[in-house]
């Protein structure tokens, strides 16, 4: 049967305008990565396909009848030809990771009549794998460099697709073996990878891309900066593929946006403070210190911006830096830094509520209850983790939670609220903490909503894991709700109160370099100091500290949009940073939080005004 002229024709239209639709990248991935000159990086092939790239670019030459990787003539090596370096690699990986889909770009770099021959017989024991019209393979090839002719590249196999620098004046059945369109960036405009481009950049390079895109093709550029911020510039822009001379950069930097990008839902809404007592000189009869574990600026600009410009946190007018390196490291850990602001002095990594040499230290909890304040711990993790330890507990090693845990018994703090119920079961010389609890006239409470409504005046409360895990997982409002039960159950006590509510879980975004459960774990810690600075509003005597032991992950703000609540991050590290923290406060005495100071200063500020 022979098929006419105009049904061709038109049947080339429809596949043209049915892959249209599937070039409009939305999502990247690691897979949309292409090692630029792969032959030259240390180790060829293996590095780029083990990293998860999807496109891999080799150079050849046809010489005496093999395909020679290299970039020119004269580094030319028998003992790297194309087989040897990618097909024989291929044969191997391909069977075995049976999912796994390429990109080979073969870059042709004589006489395309030389090198098309042998391409088609050295790719023979790949044709199983081969993609093209009616054979779904999953691995798809690609020619580029000095490619033939649009008239000619019909004449070879459907598994041979070109790469080209333009789509002008190819008809839609020569468009068929258009697999790529690439083009130097040079060819819209020059930038060294550094800051934005402007928008009339970018109009000038997307009306570029949407005219590739429209006729169904995917477009990559070469000769790009190579760094984080053109890497930002090509998704944004939609560039389907990807260029890197930098594997693992690139590698993670795509294979972590999902976790580090968050656009949320919806805002919420903030407290908007009066500001009556703020600064004020007088007298300080509550103090809320609230603890953001992990959070600096990046993290509180990353919250502001998914909030649409607004948080609590941010309205609080004066300011300070904590520096929070420890005794023995210039990088705290979270048992150290809450030892400074807790006791007044720092102390080495691991150490809780002691000195370098191990001699105990009172706490702010402690002060206040000898000035006969009411206190209470609250945190959203174990009660013998680090922070709320460092309240209660005295040790040189905060792994030690059975002895960390048995020290509660020696406190006086009001209430407890966190989970960890197992250290605090578990049972020493015959008796557990719970037990020495209960001996003291402590209620334990297994049930979060009998804490919410109990009215006992001392309390143990330890939930289970399940409701206290992560934001993102369902917490709900635990947090705003159990500050606002203390608050109540403290309010009309006549010395005042301490309390200490921990945002415990900001810091597991960080070490988990997850952007999105940084955020949502920071907006819920801001409700609760929306919270605070409405209760220090409406009773006039309360003084409201924000603060951290640390900052967690090195969170470096890439892009964003306060109108759209959409924020990319990026993490240096999964540790903590020597970065210094912020100091908010609100109330009375809030001046004399503000400058630059060691994270001791908080704890000697605050039991001035606790003995007061």
């Amino acid at each position: 049967m022979i098929t006419s002229p105009v049904k061709l024709y038109f049947s080339a239209l429809f596949a043209v305008a049915t892959l249209t639709v599937s070039a409009q990248k939305t999502t990247y991935t690691v897979a949309d990565a292409h090692s630029h000159n792969d032959y030259k990086n240390s180790i060829p092939f293996y590095r780029a396909y083990e990293k998860g790239f999807g496109s891999i670019e080799a150079d050849v030459y046809a010489v005496n009848g093999q395909l020679m990787v290299a970039h020119a003539v004269k580094e030319i090596d028998p003992e790297r030809s194309l087989k040897k370096l990618y097909t024989d690699p291929l044969i191997k990986k391909l069977a075995i990771d049976k999912q796994r889909n390429l990109r080979l770009l073969i870059e042709i770099k004589n006489d395309y009549k030389a090198v098309l021959p042998l391409v088609i017989s050295e790719l023979k024991p790949l044709q199983s794998y081969l993609a093209y019209p009616g054979h779904p393979g999953r691995l798809s090839i690609v020619m580029t460099g000095a490619v033939p002719p649009a008239a000619e590249m019909a004449n070879y196999p459907d598994w041979i697709t070109f790469d080209v620098g333009s789509i002008k004046g190819y008809t839609p059945a020569q468009l068929n073996k258009i697999g790529l369109v690439s083009m130097p960036f040079s060819k819209y405009l020059h930038w060294n990878g550094k800051g934005v481009l402007n928008g009339n950049e970018l109009a000038r390079i997307k009306g570029g891309i949407d005219s590739v895109h429209r006729a169904g093709k995917m477009i990559r550029f070469y000769e790009t900066p190579d760094t984080k911020s053109s890497w930002l510039a090509l998704v944004r822009l939609g560039v389907d593929v990807i260029g890197t001379d930098k594997i693992e950069e690139l590698g993670d930097f795509l294979n972590h946006k999902k976790a580090n990008e968050y656009t949320a839902p919806l805002a919420y809404s903030t407290y908007t403070p009066t500001y009556k007592t703020d600064g004020a000189v007088k007298k300080v009869k509550n103090i809320i210190l609230c603890i953001g574990d992990g959070i600096a600026l990046s993290q509180l600009y990353a919250t502001y911006t998914a909030n649409r410009g607004d948080l609590n946190i941010f309205k609080m007018l004066n300011i300070g830096f904590s520096v929070t390196n420890s005794a023995d490291a210039y990088i705290t850990d979270s048992a150290a830094g809450a030892t400074a602001f807790a006791s007044g002095q720092k102390t080495n990594d691991r150490a809780i509520g002691v000195t370098p040499d191990g001699k105990p230290l009172k706490s702010l909890a402690d002060y206040s209850f000898e000035a006969g304040k009411k206190t209470a711990d609250i945190v959203a993790c174990d009660l013998a983790d680090a922070t709320p330890a460092a309240f209660y507990a005295h040790n040189m090693e905060r792994s030690n939670e059975l002895a960390i845990a048995n020290d509660i018994a020696k406190s006086n703090i009001d209430i407890f609220l966190g989970a960890g119920y197992g250290n605090f079961a578990r049972k020493l010389n015959g008796v557990s903490a719970i037990d020495k609890m209960q001996q003291r006239g402590y209620s334990l409470i297994r049930n979060y909503d009998e804490f919410l409504k109990s009215g006992q005046p001392k309390i143990l409360a330890l939930m289970d894991d399940s409701v206290v895990r992560p934001k993102i997982e369902g917490r709900g409002d635990y947090l705003p709700q159990a500050f606002n039960k203390v608050a109540q159950a403290f309010k009309n006590h006549p010395k005042g109160f301490f309390m200490m509510v921990e945002g415990s879980q900001i810091d597991h975004g960080g070490h988990n370099n997850n952007l999105v459960q940084v955020i949502t774990e920071n907006g819920d810690f801001d409700r609760v100091v929306g919270e605070a600075l409405k209760f220090a509003d409406a009773d006039g005597e309360t003084l409201v500290i924000v603060t951290a032991d640390h900052e967690t992950g090195g969170l470096t703000l890439l892009d964003g949009s306060i109108k759209n609540g959409y924020v990319w991050g990026d993490f240096s590290t999964n540790d903590h940073t020597g970065t210094p923290v912020p100091v908010f406060a609100y109330g009375p005495h809030a001046l004399d939080f503000r400058g630059v100071y060691s994270n001791t200063e908080i704890f000697k500020k605050l039991v001035q005004l606790i003995k007061k």
